[in-house]
């Protein structure tokens, strides 16, 4: 692999900071608040679950280097330069050879590209037969449209067409932070068909909706923590009971791709 140069983030700076500042206060975060910490700590739990055979793993976006707590021998790379980060890459233009990875994985990354097509061409290309990109992303529900549009800085555009023919750029904006939360809902959920004809050597094999009342309440990197560390446990009993009504309340969704022979 070879080093590529930074042009954009999974993370969005207010003020005058830079992209650095940023993935230094998602770290701060990580540390002071452990509702959030175990909110992303199931959800590599669940990433590591959907991974295929092999060791060659590179996650996409990941600048504040927390897949490393979890998961073994992973690669990690960002458009920013971190000492986080083993690797400065653009998530559409891997320094990959062809059918070179077992594994590319992502959180909260997929809805921050403007064209996110070029990312699944990019992982048709990288990913070996039977290898599979695996994304934990924002999910559009009912309650998480109205927390995500009183509490959160990204905007939700369900009216976006996540695949245009003619691949122009699919949210309003530009710099590195520019995002539509609503991205992995439409290509997933509403636009399903479209994107299955589109990339027909990447089989959706998993698409689970998760982080109920946790997520939210934890305050996750953007929002307020809502309940005292005494008051996990009780967060966590009412996140088992609230599974019934996972449509209505999911904050996120796990999605499996598997490259097929083709």
């Amino acid at each position: 692999m070879r080093r590529r140069s930074a042009r954009r983030s999974p993370t969005r700076p207010t003020g005058g900071q830079t992209a650095a500042d940023v993935i230094e206060q998602r770290r701060e975060i990580w540390t002071e608040r452990p509702l959030t910490r175990e909110v992303y700590r199931r959800a590599f739990s669940a990433i590591a679950s959907e991974l295929a055979p092999g060791d060659r793993t590179l996650e996409i976006g990941g600048g504040s280097g927390m897949a490393r707590e979890f998961l073994a021998n992973v690669v990690v790379t960002d458009l920013v330069a971190t000492h986080y980060v083993d690797l400065v890459a653009d998530a559409i233009q891997l320094p990959c050879r062809t059918a070179s990875l077992d594994n590319l994985i992502g959180i909260d990354c997929l809805h921050h590209l403007p064209r996110p097509g070029l990312l699944f061409e990019e992982a048709t290309r990288v990913l070996r037969p039977g290898g599979r990109l695996v994304l934990v992303e924002p999910f559009i529900s009912p309650a998480s449209r109205v927390v995500f549009a009183l509490f959160h800085p990204e905007p939700v555009d369900l009216a976006a067409d996540p695949l245009p023919a003619d691949d122009r750029p699919v949210f309003v904006g530009s710099g590195p932070f520019a995002a539509n939360q609503a991205i992995p809902t439409l290509l997933f959920f509403r636009h399903r068909r479209r994107f299955e004809v589109r990339f027909p050597l990447l089989r959706l094999s998993t698409r689970r909706r998760m982080s109920l009342v946790a997520y939210p309440l934890s305050g996750g990197f953007s929002g307020p923590r809502l309940v005292p560390a005494w008051a996990h446990t009780a967060v966590w009993a009412i996140e088992r009971l609230a599974v019934p009504l996972t449509a209505l309340l999911a904050f996120q969704v796990l999605v499996t791709l598997e490259r097929t022979r083709g």
